[in-house]
């Protein structure tokens, strides 16, 4: 006989800060994948049943551009950064507590920003 799991949460709510994530211990050794070899990550591969001509081409791909350390960078507040340059200080919120993240135009701009900062006023000011 099935159970009836119908409006039963099964997996366990954890409720943790964000203060208490940023202090957690990583899940990852960094010291392994640093010091990791090609011949560790062959096995590692080989161990995993990992086909390397099932996976395509690699191929680059660019980090997210990073709000609050280019915000920082530039020592101004999120209300500062918002209002230089004419986004919304709840959408600026958002992306540094990953509530939200900054979409293409978006990430472009951050780009231009984090590049230029004065160019993008000297543009947003004409």
């Amino acid at each position: 006989m099935e159970a009836d799991w119908k409006g039963v949460n099964i997996l366990p709510t954890v409720r943790r800060s964000n203060e208490q994530i940023r202090r957690s211990k990583p899940r990852m050794d960094l010291a392994k994948i640093t010091a990791a070899t090609e011949a560790d990550i062959a096995r590692w591969k080989r161990e995993d049943g990992i086909d390397d001509s099932t996976l395509g081409p690699p191929r680059w791909v660019r980090a997210q551009p990073d709000p609050r350390a280019i915000r920082e960078g530039m020592r101004l507040s999120q209300a500062e950064f918002a209002h230089r340059f004419h986004l919304s200080l709840r959408t600026v919120q958002e992306w540094e507590q990953r509530r939200r993240v900054p979409d293409g135009p978006a990430r472009v701009l951050l780009r231009v920003i984090e590049r230029d900062p004065e160019g993008v006023e000297r543009a947003l000011a004409t």
